[in-house]
């Protein structure tokens, strides 16, 4: 499987995605029902489509951060996310299928820039730079 469809029932290939992260990993900071979206993807393993969204080969790590006040004492524990060009795609996949509660598969794609009918039109286009 190389597509998967967006919150509006937009195709968006994985290429798609792969070229709209222009060579670079995506990264994200995640608290509460977002964080837990993305550990219930990812602790999917590999998946009925023999696809997997954590290969340490390729960079993806996902890493519990606390933080705190400036007394010290923790005040949220965030999801600290880098994740690489093959692994994106499949989170994104995932995140829909599971029918993207919290909204963070629509936000990955936004800040991308992809708009709400699956386009990739750059981040300038949707106000983002």
């Amino acid at each position: 499987m190389c597509k998967f469809d967006n919150q509006n029932l937009c195709e968006i290939s994985y290429e798609a995605v792969r070229s709209a992260m222009d060579g670079e990993p995506f990264t994200m900071s995640l608290v509460w029902e977002d964080a837990t979206a993305v550990m219930e993807a990812v602790n999917q393993g590999i998946d009925s489509h023999l696809e997997t969204c954590y290969m340490s080969d390729y960079g993806d790590s996902y890493e519990k951060e606390e933080r705190r006040t400036k007394s010290g004492k923790v005040h949220t524990v965030a999801l600290s996310c880098t994740v690489s060009e093959e692994s994106l795609p499949v989170l994104l996949r995932r995140l829909f299928e599971d029918g993207d509660e919290s909204g963070i598969g629509s936000d990955i794609l936004t800040s991308l820039g992809f708009n709400d009918i699956g386009i990739f039109v750059g981040r300038e286009a949707l106000g983002l730079e």
